[in-house]
């Protein structure tokens, strides 16, 4: 091998092992963009069938449902990809949660029939602690048997929050689990008072983030074909690039839009 060829291949090895603002695995931006559309989309539909009125009967529908977890696994698990790069996790992962917390306490000022407690930016914020704290644990794991633990954690309790139950050995096993459970809806064991507009428990959602983190060395060495670095659509792509902002900004601006139209 020449000289000019190692020093070409040790090039590329490093663009993609600098993951950051400038050099980004654009398939990442690509998902999480698409994602993010499709999180727009819906919350556009639940403000309209609310808050306009509007009668949409295939929201409630099962294959809805169905496509509606599809992409949540699919945002939870680039994130967790992506929370690999971050030069300072738990920086990153306190800002989201005190957003959220301040999300909840503007809903329940200004929204208290359709209040946020516990919602996507404080499951988010609360993953990316957590993922702070055990990531040197994990980072001593091989990223097979992480992603083999944590899908399989994702597969047993991803009904838990919905119906109390855990998915074992094909048969669905009911949890009794305590009714006045006031301060542990954060792992999703909720009381009957409890109600939240948006609600994103740790379980499972925080195994799928976890799960993704599997693949971050992956990425980050280059180990992944060279078009998941390149290939891109630069509006889904920016769309995913900066998905925090627009998730913030876009309900807001689509219950404003609602209110104004249908008031």
């Amino acid at each position: 091998m020449s000289v000019a060829t190692e020093e070409r291949r040790c090039e590329e090895i490093s663009v993609h092992t600098e993951i950051g603002r400038k050099n980004r695995a654009e398939f990442l931006d690509f998902l999480r963009g698409f994602a993010i559309i499709y999180v727009m989309l819906y919350h556009l539909l639940y403000d309209l069938i609310f808050f306009g009125g509007i009668n949409m009967p295939f929201f409630f529908t099962g294959w809805w449902e169905a496509v509606h977890q599809l992409f949540l696994i699919i945002l939870f698990g680039v994130s967790g990809v992506c929370a690999g790069f971050s030069r300072n996790v738990l920086k990153r992962g306190a800002t989201l949660f005190l957003m959220g917390e301040a999300l909840t306490i503007a809903t329940s000022i200004f929204m208290p029939d359709n209040i946020i407690v516990f919602g996507v930016l404080s499951c988010f914020g609360t993953i990316m602690l957590i993922y702070g704290v055990i990531s040197p644990l994990l980072k001593r794991m091989p990223n097979i048997l992480v992603f083999v633990l944590f899908t399989l954690l994702t597969v047993v309790f991803f009904e838990f929050p919905k119906n109390e139950s855990i998915f074992l050995l094909f048969r669905e096993v009911r949890l009794n689990l305590p009714e006045n459970a006031n301060y542990l809806y954060p792992i999703g064991i909720t009381s009957p008072s409890f109600r939240s507009a948006d609600y994103f428990p740790l379980v499972p959602y925080g195994f799928i983030f976890l799960a993704g983190t599997a693949f971050s060395d992956c990425v980050k060495n280059g180990q992944l074909p060279k078009f998941f670095y390149k290939a891109k659509l630069p509006v889904i792509n920016f769309l995913g690039r900066y998905s925090l902002w627009v998730y913030i900004i876009h309900q807001p601006v689509f219950m404003v839009i609602t209110y104004l139209l249908f008031n």
